[in-house]
């Protein structure tokens, strides 16, 4: 059932089993596994069924240290949230990938069986030989080969608000409240117990929701910010004992164009490595450093995929991006829904540009570039923190410090010139690295950000490492849980979406067994 919290009475009161605050991929997975006569359960997403500019407003905030998407168009405010632009790339996360996290991939093993259908993917497999064609096939690397390849599958995608909303309007005691704004939340004097949650409507309508359980689920900066908010008992913030809460901030940085591959055009081992349909389904091989090869070089998980160069060098990675004062002028001096969507409009327009540019004038001298994704290890000074200036609900608003490696470009090379002498080596082809110095092209001027906001409040068994344990509960507090990426305590080189549902999936068996 769906209720439109602006038309509740004001001071209203809502009594559930389960408080779930965002409807994005993990709240809507929790409400729908949760779902039973036998519990009630309140899902409050702050926006309505489609785009709301007002709505959109209140994730903005302040952007320092690496260049970012401004923070009120990196995600989405409405019912499904961030997966209304999700471009649908899954992976499982291997035992690598997890070697930080308190639990292996065995674990996660049966939900990830469960979130693939959540997810609407296609056959149970992620080994690239079992997506090979004639067609399209992975490069034959060999024993002893320091790299090794991967595959993506691409959801539909899965629009979760919209594939889901009958589910939703119809699943036996779920009600899901729109338009509704969690803005505080209180706990008793020692913050060992949530009592209850304050929300709040775009029209001034205010309330309170009280649970057994509640779960934060409104995504990587959002959740730290209304921890940090939650200031009543505990002045740092709930859960911020420890001065962790909003730290460790992580997402994909990724770069274009990288190098450039000479390689005969109709080379399927080259169409693998770029997105391609197998049996009805989307797929993309990429290349990524051997186990071994990633322990002893200390290299971060990676991806370097592959497009062919005649679309110019931002080709199927999303386009470069409109000069950032033309941006701001379209922000301040357009209403806000023509500012977030006319960008998008114009990029797609650039690439003809863009293409004629690299013809007439840089005129790149192969037939394929890379792009190259990786996951750097977790920095603690990578942070989110609330700065004084407020939203329209009176909520502080926040100023997210994206910090990279120092090494990052180091190892970007590396691990290209590990893909340069297996190409080599194959007899596949050549490639080149791209600098300013050489070619006049620096990549490192396209660098962009994944929109994947992870780590938090990042799980840790240990209160002093951590902000939320291994069933994803806040250390100290018996009753607030945390979904979505903000626990991932280290991550892969690829979209989190389905782990962040498998993750969901697991919080709710686990709260099943309390409220049964």
């Amino acid at each position: 059932m769906f209720v439109d919290a602006r038309t509740l009475p004001q001071r209203f009161v809502i009594d559930a089993d389960v408080c779930i605050i965002g409807a994005g991929a993990a709240g809507i997975t929790l409400a729908r596994d949760l779902s039973s006569g036998n519990r009630k359960i309140a899902l409050f997403e702050s926006g309505n069924f489609d785009f709301d500019a007002d709505t959109q407003k209140l994730y903005a905030g302040e952007v320092v240290q690496q260049a970012y998407i401004p923070l009120d168009r990196d995600r989405l405010r409405y019912l499904g949230g961030s997966t209304n632009h999700w471009q649908g790339s899954c992976r499982p996360f291997d035992a690598l990938d997890l070697a930080d996290w308190p639990f292996g991939p065995e674990v996660l093993e049966p939900y990830y069986s469960r979130a693939r259908d959540v997810c609407q993917l296609g056959p149970d497999s992620f080994d690239p030989a079992d997506w090979s064609t004639a067609e399209a096939r992975p490069l034959e690397l060999g024993q002893g080969s320091r790299l090794k390849s991967g595959v993506f599958q691409y959801s539909p995608p899965t629009r979760f608000g919209t594939v889901y909303r009958n589910d939703l309007a119809t699943a036996a005691g779920v009600t899901v409240y729109l338009n509704a704004n969690l803005v505080q939340i209180d706990s008793n004097e020692s913050a060992s117990v949530v009592t209850g949650v304050e929300i709040a409507c775009l029209n001034g309508k205010r309330g309170r929701a009280r649970a057994k359980n509640y779960i934060l689920a409104a995504g990587g900066i959002e959740n730290a910010r209304l921890l940090l908010n939650a200031d009543r008992v505990q002045k740092a913030g709930l859960g911020n004992a420890f001065d962790l809460v909003g730290r460790n901030f992580m997402d994909h940085p990724f770069v274009p164009a990288v190098a450039t591959i000479f390689a005969d055009d109709a080379s399927p081992e080259m169409r693998f490595y770029d997105q391609h349909v197998v049996r009805s389904r989307i797929v993309e091989g990429y290349f990524c450093a051997s186990d071994e090869v990633r322990r002893r070089e200390k290299l971060p998980p990676f991806a370097i995929g592959i497009r062919s160069a005649n679309a110019g060098i931002d080709a199927g990675v999303g386009n470069i991006k409109l000069p950032a004062v033309l941006r701001n002028l379209l922000s301040d001096s357009l209403d806000r829904k023509v500012a977030y969507y006319l960008p998008r409009i114009l990029d797609r327009l650039e690439t003809p540009v863009t293409w004629l540019y690299n013809k007439m004038w840089r005129k790149p001298p192969g037939r394929f570039v890379t792009v190259y994704s990786c996951g750097p290890d977790p920095d603690p000074q990578s942070r989110v923190t609330l700065i004084d200036d407020v939203d329209a609900l009176g909520m502080r608003m926040c100023r997210l410090a994206w910090r990279l490696p120092a090494d990052f470009e180091q190892s970007m090379h590396r691990a290209h010139e590990l893909l340069a002498q297996e190409l080599g080596r194959s007899g596949i082809g050549r490639l080149r690295i791209e600098s300013s110095s050489a070619t006049g092209y620096d990549p490192m001027q396209n660098l962009g950000n994944g929109s994947h906001h992870m780590g938090t409040t990042r799980m840790h068994n240990d209160p002093h490492r951590g902000v939320v344990d291994a069933d994803c509960r806040i250390h100290g507090i018996s009753n607030l849980f945390i979904a979505g990426s903000a626990v991932f305590p280290s991550y892969a080189c690829d979209d989190p979406t389905l782990t962040i549902v498998a993750l969901a999936l697991r919080l709710s068996d686990h709260l099943k067994s309390s409220i049964s």
